[in-house]
């Protein structure tokens, strides 16, 4: 199947409906503001990539059924149903890896590309491949570091580190916010530079 068949606001109503979880709970469990929320629910926006999975991995339904398209709503109908569900993922798309070489890393909230935000607003996993060296994750919010890749709600990997060599990006707390920025560090001074 090479198109959706439905929206993701349709499917996003009918996930919240069926699973009986209010917008309020569901940006709860993934750190998505409640502003957010309420525009994919009217179809002002649609989420990205990133924000499909966290929605999806909150309400225990499939990826490509909140996306539109003709799988099964549940995550264990998909996968009691590999062939189908294998079948009807866009054409180039990859099936997920195997869970058993996952494993849980704790998403922090948000976190701002331009001036600092709170720096834990919320506390979520997202599961990944255990091969990837992270020990949290924030979801980034703004435009400054475009240019490194890093997109408005971006989920963005980090180890823990006491000290971060110059010229690295890194998730920066100042007076309890926090800021995602290219790091430099000279003698009495210290650079956080943007990206765009």
């Amino acid at each position: 199947m090479d198109s959706p068949i439905a929206s993701v606001k349709d499917r996003l109503n009918l996930a919240l409906s069926t699973k009986r979880v209010t917008a309020a709970e569901l940006s709860r469990r993934t750190g998505i503001s409640k502003g957010s929320i309420s525009q994919y629910k009217n179809g002002v926006v649609n989420p990205k990539q990133d924000r499909i999975y966290l929605i999806a991995n909150a309400l225990g339904i499939s990826e490509a059924w909140l996306m539109g398209y003709d799988v099964p709503m549940s995550k264990s109908e998909a996968a009691a149903n590999p062939q189908s569900s294998e079948s009807a993922l866009p054409n180039g798309a990859i099936p997920a890896p195997d869970v058993a070489g996952m494993k849980k890393i704790p998403v922090l909230g948000s976190s701002a590309c331009g001036t600092p935000i709170e720096a834990v607003r919320s506390y979520n996993y997202v599961e990944v491949d255990s091969a990837l060296r992270a020990d949290f994750a924030l979801i980034a919010e703004g435009k400054s570091m475009t240019g490194a890749g890093i997109l408005d709600g971006s989920l963005v990997f980090f180890q823990e580190t006491p000290n971060v060599d110059n010229g690295q990006i890194a998730a920066v707390t100042v007076d309890n916010a926090t800021t995602i920025k290219r790091f430099y560090q000279y003698p009495g001074l210290v650079i956080l530079k943007a990206c765009n």
